[in-house]
């Protein structure tokens, strides 16, 4: 049977492993931010196990642990050997992520969990878990409760669409700053992912586009995100069998937004029902969609855009703009506001619209203030100064001169080479409109001061650019990166409300592993080709992360081009394991020096070693893992 370590054991076994002097207890308590207790308790669990194998840990006073050079290369096979489990405990994570996984653990469950069962799947004791659940219904304002069976177990009791609009919050609180299905899907927490499918995220993202446009709704990236993450626990908790029960809903030819979206997520008719539809319903609303009827006089409402549209033809002219499609676009997204302004559901204003229209559309906000009075008079209701925003945008959007102007566009990858032209080719066939002025890299791009020519950049990496507007894509350009362009085509900068420092949270830090390195791990039988492919991506994977680091560690082309080239002699080194014996006491103390001067750095390094090694099955020790660091901060 194969033995088991938890994924903290084995990270303590892999720094005795590579140390080259003792570490001790502080050093444990520091890195993995736990008790002493903890950190004897794991290291106990380490002995036993090792001394099975033949490989000892040891103690020396006043220094630490270790493991004896002879026996390292023993102890590092053991720990390729074992089954290490990435889930970590409850107790490895924060108060908040606490609660919130127990919350999801019960949530994707219908039966009872004995308290056995819990505590083992989190790896602590029932004595811990008890005083977790003790806490859990308080925790979320006692939103639903949890029912005790001795016997049985524990389970979730509430309202089922209290349940779902608190599993969506959580996960629209993961998923802030993320812009793709794939960021999604990564970003799933643990207990959901085996739930809900990479297929299921993308099914659901392109079903609330497909009827955004044909309904004409615009709301705000958080609005959308929120309902993504709503639909996605509806359509799991429906294939469950949770169900809000009410009259049948029967399928016609067309319907309501919440209707229509209702049958997206209820595919085999069992979510078809007049209580799902009251809730979704709901959920729409709180997110500024409002598809109830009667709220409206229609034939009024016709009335009020015709004299908008005289007006605007009278102010600059019929040839200005597509006066037909203008009318549908202000007709819908009209209706939808005043049906929400019947409810007393009015969005609130937003700084970052406001700033961005009269900044870059501005001529159009003028006409849309005048409109907007219009509208005011007619209706008989106060026109919002965010509604007078979006009718600026909906004016730029239909506005014969903003179609036939072109765009020059800036493509911005990790290094600037490789995939950034292909990711040029594509962008060339899909959008023939647009010009595109060149590929550089983000270090680039930092030293040009002067972007006059370009209207905005495409950037696989999350960029802050105050030049010029940057749209966040993947390096594949899939179906949502080309959605997104072309809503910032239509919409200008206010396809992304989003600021930047939330930006930076997801896309890159949701991939540990960008370039599929660890797709294929090496093994003796494979040929040349296919360690020249590994490599290739080992390159890749190191350009992709020393792009993360904060401006101030921006490398320059000399040090990144040494670092690239050690890492390419330092390969077989570590598959002979001839690195193992070089680190001294001096590279140990420097080692500890960066992980507290350069905390950042480290900790994205540590995270591309640990890739490195899993994916090769090899072991990185700290003097090789300075001389990384020493190229980063141009120490060398």
């Amino acid at each position: 049977m194969k033995e088991v370590l938890k994924a903290r054991q084995a990270e303590i076994l892999k720094c005795m492993i590579t140390a080259s002097t003792p570490l001790d207890l502080d050093y444990f308590k520091e890195r993995f931010e736990k008790q002493e207790r903890t950190i004897r308790y794991d290291i106990g669990n380490l002995k036993e196990l090792c001394g099975c194998h033949g490989v000892e840990i040891r103690y020396q006073t006043k220094k630490g642990y270790y493991v004896p050079a002879t026996q390292k290369t023993a102890a590092s096979k053991l720990l390729v050997q074992c089954e290490v489990v990435a889930k970590e405990g409850l107790g490895d994570s924060s108060e908040d992520e606490r609660f919130e996984q127990l919350f999801l653990y019960l949530f994707v469950r219908t039966d009872y969990v004995t308290a056995e069962k819990m505590a083992s799947a989190y790896y602590i004791s029932r004595s811990t878990l008890s005083r977790f659940l003790g806490k859990l219904e308080s925790w979320f304002d006692h939103v639903f409760s949890l029912d005790a069976r001795k016997a049985l177990g524990y389970r979730l009791k509430g309202d089922e669409i209290g349940l779902r609009s608190l599993a969506a919050r959580i996960l629209a609180g993961r998923f802030r700053g993320s812009y793709t299905a794939e960021d999604w899907f990564m970003l799933l927490p643990a207990e959901l992912k085996s739930k809900i499918s990479l297929q299921d995220v993308a099914e659901i993202s392109q079903s609330i586009r497909k009827l955004n446009g044909r309904y004409n709704i615009w709301i705000s990236n958080a609005s959308y995100l929120n309902l993504l993450c709503y639909c996605m626990v509806c359509k799991l908790r429906l294939r469950m069998g949770c169900i809000v029960w009410g009259e049948p809903l029967k399928r016609g030819a067309s319907g309501t937004y919440d209707e229509e979206l209702l049958m997206e997520l209820s595919a085999t008719g069992e979510g078809g029902t007049s209580g799902e539809l009251k809730g979704l319903s709901l959920v729409l609303r709180e997110n500024g969609i409002c598809s109830q009827e009667g709220f409206v006089e229609e034939a009024r409402l016709d009335g009020t855009i015709h004299k908008v549209l005289a007006y605007i033809e009278e102010a600059v002219g019929s040839d200005s703009f597509h006066l037909d499609t203008l009318y549908q676009d202000l007709f819908d997204h009209l209706k939808n506001f005043l049906n929400l302004s019947a409810h007393g559901e009015v969005e609130e204003e937003n700084s970052y619209v406001l700033e961005e229209v009269r900044e870059h559309y501005y001529s159009y906000y003028q006409l849309a203030v005048k409109c907007g009075e219009i509208i005011q008079r007619e209706m008989e209701l106060p026109y919002h100064e965010l509604e007078i925003c979006y009718l600026a945008v909906y004016l730029y959007k239909n506005s014969i001169q903003a179609e036939k102007t072109g765009k020059n566009v800036l493509v911005v990858c990790a290094t600037g080479k490789g995939l950034s032209h292909l990711l040029t080719l594509r962008i060339k066939n899909v959008f023939p409109m647009l010009n595109v002025v060149g590929q550089i890299s983000p270090w680039q791009l930092s030293r040009v001061s002067d972007l006059k020519d370009v209207d905005f950049v495409i950037s696989t990496i999350p960029l802050e650019h105050k030049l010029v507007p940057v749209i966040k894509i993947s390096r594949i350009l899939s179906e949502e990166d080309i959605k997104r362009i072309q809503d910032y085509l239509k919409y200008g900068n206010l396809v992304d409300e989003i600021p930047m420092s939330q930006k930076n949270e997801a896309s890159f830090s949701a991939k540990e592993d960008p370039f599929l390195l660890r797709e294929k791990t090496l093994t003796e039988d494979q040929g040349l080709v296919e360690a020249a492919s590994i490599l290739s991506r080992l390159i890749l994977t190191l350009l992709e992360y020393t792009s993360k680091f904060p401006e101030k560690y921006r490398m320059s082309r000399d040090a990144m081009l040494g670092m690239v080239i050690h890492m390419s002699m330092a390969v077989p080194r570590w598959f002979e394991g001839s690195s193992q014996t070089e680190a001294s006491e001096e590279f140990g103390r420097e080692y500890h020096r960066i992980r507290k001067s350069d905390p950042d750095v480290f900790a994205l390094m540590e995270k591309f070693f640990d890739l490195v090694e899993k994916t090769l099955r090899v072991r990185i020790s700290i003097s090789e893992r300075v001389a990384f660091f020493l190229y980063i901060t141009e120490e060398v």
